[in-house]
């Protein structure tokens, strides 16, 4: 005991060293995991817009005949024939020319009848029986213009894109010409 007598004491405390406090994690560098959520999410973001704006172009034919078909009236002549160029117009642009083109009377009526969804058919059947009769009519009856005009046009708005003649169900081309490029095309076959 002398020993430790002899040698002075040191308080144990005081060789303690301070906590070491580890440095700030910084948000840079990015992890890998990162880097992979973000690529995805790029990829998801092109990939959206890519459809959208194909979606846009490929509708642009539709709003097209809709703007032609809010512009006839009751007060046209012939009306109907009018409605029912817009109608076909339409139809060659989505569907194969050589199927629709040459399509009249009660096989053009079916034609349009085939073209739509299932729960549309018979509360449209009657519009479009009565604007196919106008059309074929000696004098339009102007009493009939607001049922034929809004079934064309929700024919227009709710027409399938594909080939009824075509069991598999193939969609017509992705980009259909615009009715500008139609009437270009009719003019230089003229």
């Amino acid at each position: 005991m002398q020993s430790a007598q002899g040698m002075p004491q040191t308080d144990p405390l005081a060789q303690l060293k301070d906590i070491h406090v580890p440095n700030n994690v910084d948000i840079w560098p990015l992890d890998w995991g990162w880097w992979c959520l973000i690529a995805l999410f790029l990829a998801g973001a092109i990939s959206l817009i890519v459809y959208l704006v194909k979606k846009h172009k490929f509708n642009k034919p539709r709003r097209d005949a809709l703007k032609l078909l809010g512009s006839i009236s009751s007060s046209d002549e012939n009306w109907p024939m009018q409605i029912n160029s817009v109608l076909k117009r339409t139809a060659v642009t989505y569907f194969k020319p050589r199927e629709v083109a040459g399509l009249y009377g009660n096989s053009w009526h079916n034609f349009l009848l085939n073209t739509l969804p299932e729960r549309r058919k018979n509360t449209m059947s009657d519009s479009l029986s009565t604007l196919h009769s106008q059309q074929y009519a000696p004098k339009c009856d102007n009493k009939h213009f607001d049922e034929c005009s809004q079934a064309a046009n929700a024919w227009v708005k709710h027409f399938n894109v594909t080939s009824p003649s075509n069991n598999e169900g193939k969609q017509a081309p992705q980009q259909p010409p615009s009715f500008e490029q139609q009437k270009g095309k009719e003019a230089t076959h003229a």
